[in-house]
């Protein structure tokens, strides 16, 4: 029975040695921006104390977001600064509060970025495109090649990205649109070469659809058939059945067939002007998932 008592007895220090040696309850957090009409996810953290923690949040969220087990997630449906109190308590029931905001905006614009070489260049090396910011279903672009050469038969888009070009003028006119909305992702590669030391630079012109597929300011003229054909093959690529309306040929499936009259009408110098040969059609830039 003593032996027993001074087991007790000795448990009981340990126990109250080990919470005196807890780390105080902390907790330190902040939220990124919201996007308007954007998924959203954020986890706020506390450390120290006795687990589990229990969270709680007073304030107005904005609508479409919520809060649970010490996450923010949803989709914002309206823009505004919201002021919040975020409280932890722990398992020994400590507690703390902190004041939050949480901003709600507009999408940053979509971005077409180019990765060069940072440094003077000789020869050939690749032009690197990333659509960045807000969520695309597509671009026109037209890209001025001071002091270089574009070899578009190497124009590789990325896996469903679909690609229409031509050169024009000084530079290179490009149509592009996705099977899906994009952002945060490489869009295409294009071998460029520079016959003297040079310093790469592009001067870029582009006009973005949105994930609706509406235009982002004034488009482009239109060649061809219009970037409206070529988002209708972007979102109906590899499809089969009748009355497909990307099925330029009719024969009841759209690939790259139909793809290829896209490009033909496309690399037609426009009227009264004048344009470089381009590759033909069997050479055209394409790409879908998993080829």
């Amino acid at each position: 029975m003593r032996r027993l008592l001074l087991l007790a007895l000795l448990l009981a220090a340990c126990g109250s040695q080990d919470l005196s040696l807890t780390e105080p309850l902390r907790v330190s957090a902040t939220l990124p921006p919201a996007y308007l009409g954007e998924a959203y996810g954020a986890q706020v953290a506390a450390e120290g104390g006795v687990r589990p923690y229990t969270y709680t949040l007073e304030g107005r969220l904005p609508q479409g977001l919520s809060f649970q087990g010490g996450r923010f997630s949803g989709v914002p449906k309206e823009k505004g600064s919201f002021s919040l109190v975020l409280t932890v308590e722990d398992g020994a029931k400590n507690s703390r509060a902190q004041k939050l905001t949480l901003t709600v905006q507009d999408p940053p614009p979509p971005r077409l970025v180019l990765v060069l070489p940072p440094a003077e260049v000789e020869g050939e090396f690749i032009l690197l495109a990333r659509l960045e910011g807000r969520e695309a279903l597509g671009f026109q672009a037209e890209l001025t090649l001071k002091d270089l050469e574009a070899d578009l038969s190497s124009l590789k888009p990325a896996p469903g990205v679909y690609l229409l070009y031509r050169r024009e003028g000084e530079g290179v006119r490009l149509e592009a649109a996705f099977a899906r909305p994009l952002k945060g992702a490489e869009v295409f590669r294009l071998t460029l070469r520079a016959a003297k030391p040079t310093r790469p630079q592009l001067p870029l012109k582009a006009v973005f659809y949105d994930k609706e597929g509406k235009p982002l300011g004034q488009p482009l003229p239109e060649r061809g058939l219009g970037f409206k054909a070529l988002l209708d093959l972007a979102q109906s690529f590899g499809k089969k059945g009748e009355g497909l309306a990307a099925d330029r040929n009719g024969d009841g499936a759209v690939d790259e067939k139909d793809l290829a009259l896209l490009q033909e009408a496309f690399a037609v110098p426009p009227a009264g002007g004048s344009s470089e040969p381009t590759q033909s059609a069997d050479r055209m830039a394409s790409t879908s998932s998993g080829r």
